[in-house]
């Protein structure tokens, strides 16, 4: 069978799986199982295919179309132009979750007042490297697979980043994306802020100036409605945010200001619909300006963020 066919026949299996973009589906699996891109999967696409190609790709297939995700099956997702290994303990980064790192990233430009130019990555494309004043220090709570704290750390030059979770298993895999993608992360295990308690005197030490996390905001009851890639495979400690979604939230208000640094920002993913309830929960504690809410490329409210009055 010609690779191509072998690819069409992967890509029908999955439609009628009802696996949505069932085509990059399928060609990323045949790349994944081919170790190669897609300029040489184009290539080879009238090629023959042998037996064992076709009974291995078709297995692949097969745990696709049982709505495995396609990043447990090939184990990395790509976010920010950076590769992050990824598993069933953590939950898999989205893209659209770049646009709290972007939004983070131009703050602390903004507030260094300085940029250092472009540097080209590993991919070829180019990003801005910005340049920080010595010992300014980000909080990533939540970590999961460390996407955010790690991206910010390669792209803010200067900046410390530590990162807290309460999942072991969530911490060991993210200090392997911090390791992969050479960059130094502190890792800490905690629920919240528990993570910066002094464990011998248990106060509430460290500040930062800036904490930024993407938090469980699923409703409790909307998770059973949920994609079955996300419901059956993910995390539910990641995804689920109590009653209304915003649980977290309010710990976070709650405790923040306590840990940042005069003016220090707070920034958050938050849900669609989440925006002007968050607003309101936050300018109830009296501890944070107006929070601002920005929206992702397709127009929904993506991201609150506010500063420690």
């Amino acid at each position: 069978m010609k690779t191509r066919v072998l690819i069409k026949e992967g890509e029908y299996r999955l439609s009628k799986a009802g696996v949505m973009d069932a085509h990059i589906d399928a060609e990323e699996l045949y790349c994944f199982l081919k170790k190669c891109d897609k300029v040489v999967l184009f290539l080879m696409k009238e090629e023959e295919a042998d037996k064992e190609t076709e009974e291995a790709y078709f297995e692949l297939i097969a745990r696709r179309a049982s709505r495995v995700p396609l990043q447990h099956i090939t184990g990395k997702q790509e976010f920010m132009g950076f590769d992050f290994k990824v598993s069933p303990d953590v939950l898999i980064p989205r893209q659209e979750t770049e646009v709290l790192v972007t939004e983070a990233a131009k703050i602390l430009r903004e507030e260094r007042k300085s940029a250092a130019g472009e540097r080209r990555n590993s991919r070829g494309g180019l990003f801005k490297i910005f340049s920080a004043p010595p010992g300014q220090e980000v909080l990533d709570l939540c970590c999961g697979s460390g996407a955010i704290g790690i991206s910010l750390a390669k792209i803010c030059e200067d900046v410390s980043v530590t990162a807290a979770d309460v999942s072991d298993a969530a911490l060991s895999l993210a200090k392997e994306n911090a390791k992969a993608n050479r960059v130094e992360v502190e890792f800490l295990k905690g629920d919240l802020f528990d993570a910066l308690k002094d464990k011998e005197k248990g106060k509430r030490v460290r500040s930062f100036d800036m904490i930024i996390s993407n938090p469980p905001y699923i409703r409790s009851g909307l998770i059973a409605l949920l994609q079955d890639e996300v419901k059956d495979h993910e995390p539910l400690m990641a995804l689920d945010g109590g009653r209304d979604g915003l649980d977290f939230y309010r710990r976070i208000a709650e405790d923040a200001h306590l840990h940042l640094k005069p003016d220090g920002w707070l920034m958050l993913e938050i849900g669609y619909d989440q925006g002007e309830s968050l607003r309101e929960l936050l300018s109830e504690t009296g501890h944070y300006t107006d929070a601002e809410i920005i929206r992702d490329l397709a127009g929904r409210d993506r991201i609150v963020k506010c500063r420690k009055v």
